[in-house]
């Protein structure tokens, strides 16, 4: 068996073993009590330390993540972690393979940090050409990527932010741990920190001239955004692709027969087709101020510029992931995929209805009859009106009731994320436009593809009569489910939070 598909098998194990001990951890505090005999064997069987293990060995999971490490190791020394698709997670792929700008001994541990603004400078007044650390960063995306940059643009990363030895030390140690199953199984978020996008424009007129006087705070008031959550929830990527991609799969199996003495069993043979990932172009733009770039405070202007661009573009992804059309050059989303909604569906009701607890573990369930549970952590997905609902009807009792959503923000044991991302003006029968969906499932089948960073076009010359520049980003991405029986889906919920 191949490297990688022995790592994905042995990842699969340890959060099937992972989820087993946490819930035999948090019954027994729910319960307040100490373990019993049989759930202290089978907790140090699982977990126990290289003193304390069975048989004076460590427990299984630390056992399990010992091979795993081993295997990313390998990769990372043979230089397989420059393919994504070696099995290095972004946060490993960036540890080994840093980009210019990530790299502390080429930024003098952190003193020389990238700016985009410097960048569209460089393009605007130095003659067309970037320099320094900017253009380092584009060229080595390009050759990444072997696409070229757009003319009168540049390449930039989603991750802007130079790091220092103290920060590689420190995302070692934490993937490190991560690795041993000593903190949750939880991505990192792509995007970059919140400091560097969430801020509001504070001019009505032209975007970026209110920030030019210096009585303003470097600060300014931010803009509530919905909260991005695919990711949250365990989706994965593929980054740096080149041309079509597409993953080979296994669709059917061949068949086992009982057969007389003598007699030769029917052949059959495994069916293979593919997840094809084709690039669609996610674009936003803003127009500022010429001014802006000549005095504009540098870090202030370079979070300002950044916050819709890179916002809009995060959330936009984010959004087609959970409910893209699949059409007007649109990925295709969860809630639009007939393969899902046609057969995975749980309903409420002919005209929708309240949750209830025996549908919020049909959603598990379906995914389980399909074989799909024990791919990774399954993680329930609603919105604002989900969350208000689930916490406020009862799944057990009614003087002193048991809520669907617990205390801990868990349904059925299982994690759960909420964002306004996901509609709740769906209709059914004679109710609407007022439900909302939940969506339950193993959400590392979900993938996101990557053609490149994000490309930037500097054009001095649409709004140049009006003295404005235009900044125009775009990224070139997918978005495919690598098995849809991973997921199930509510398309019906009624809420009982009032407006």
């Amino acid at each position: 068996m191949p490297l990688i598909e022995k790592l994905s098998e042995l990842e699969q194990r340890h959060a099937k073993l992972h989820a087993e001990a946490r819930e035999i951890t948090e019954k027994c505090e729910k319960e307040n009590r100490i373990m019993t005999i049989d759930e202290m064997d089978r907790f140090e069987h699982l977990c126990g330390s290289s003193s304390n293990g069975s048989n004076g060995q460590g427990g299984e999971l630390f056992e399990l993540a010992a091979r795993i490490q081993n295997i990313r190791r390998l990769n990372a020394t043979d230089r397989i972690g420059l393919d994504p698709r070696s099995g290095l997670d972004p946060l490993e792929q960036r540890i080994s393979n840093p980009l210019p700008h990530e790299d502390p001994l080429n930024t003098r541990n952190g003193r020389h940090r990238y700016s985009m603004m410097k960048a569209c400078r460089d393009l605007l007044f130095g003659g067309g050409q970037l320099t320094g650390l900017e253009r380092e960063v584009s060229e080595q995306l390009e050759e990444r990527t072997q696409m070229g940059k757009a003319i009168g643009g540049f390449k930039m990363p989603w991750f802007d932010q130079s790091l220092t030895s103290n920060d590689l030390e420190r995302m070692k140690r934490f993937n490190d741990l991560r690795t041993r199953g000593m903190v949750d199984e939880r991505p990192i978020p792509r995007p970059m920190p919140r400091s560097n996008f969430e801020r509001r424009n504070l001019d009505t007129v032209i975007a970026g001239a209110g920030s030019i006087p210096t009585i303003l705070d470097q600060d300014w008031i931010e803009l509530l955004r919905n909260r991005m959550i695919v990711m949250a929830a365990g989706a994965q990527e593929i980054t740096d692709l080149r041309g079509k991609f597409a993953i080979p799969r296994q669709s059917a199996a061949a068949t086992a027969y009982w057969v007389a003495e003598g007699a030769a069993p029917t052949g059959t043979n495994q069916t293979l087709d593919q997840v094809l990932f084709v690039p669609h172009t996610l674009g936003a733009f803003t127009d500022i101020n010429r001014r802006f770039f000549e005095l504009t405070i540098l870090e202030s202007g370079e979070a300002f510029v950044k916050a819709d661009l890179t916002a809009i573009l995060g959330r936009g992804l984010d959004l087609a992931a959970l409910n893209g059309s699949g059409s007007a050059n649109q990925p295709l989303g969860i809630l639009q995929n007939t393969g899902i909604t046609s057969t995975r569906t749980v309903a409420l009701g002919v005209n929708g209805g309240l949750p209830t607890w025996p549908a919020m573990v049909e959603l598990h369930t379906v995914v389980s009859r399909g074989n799909a549970s024990d791919l990774g952590e399954f993680v329930y997905v609603g919105n604002a009106d989900v969350r208000g609902t689930l916490a406020t009807v009862a799944k057990l009792g009614t003087t002193f009731p048991y809520f669907i959503l617990d205390d801990n923000q868990r349904v059925y044991s299982f994690r759960t994320e909420f964002s306004q991302q996901l509609p709740n003006n769906l209709t059914k029968g004679t109710s609407g436009p007022t439900l909302s969906p939940i969506i339950g499932g193993v959400w590392n089948q979900l993938y996101f593809a990557y053609w490149s960073g994000i490309d930037i076009l500097v054009d001095p010359y649409t709004g140049s009569s009006a003295g404005t520049i235009r900044i125009v980003s775009l990224v070139d991405a997918d978005i495919q489910t690598r098995h849809n029986e991973a997921f199930a889906v509510i398309v019906d919920m009624m809420s009982n939070q009032t407006q």
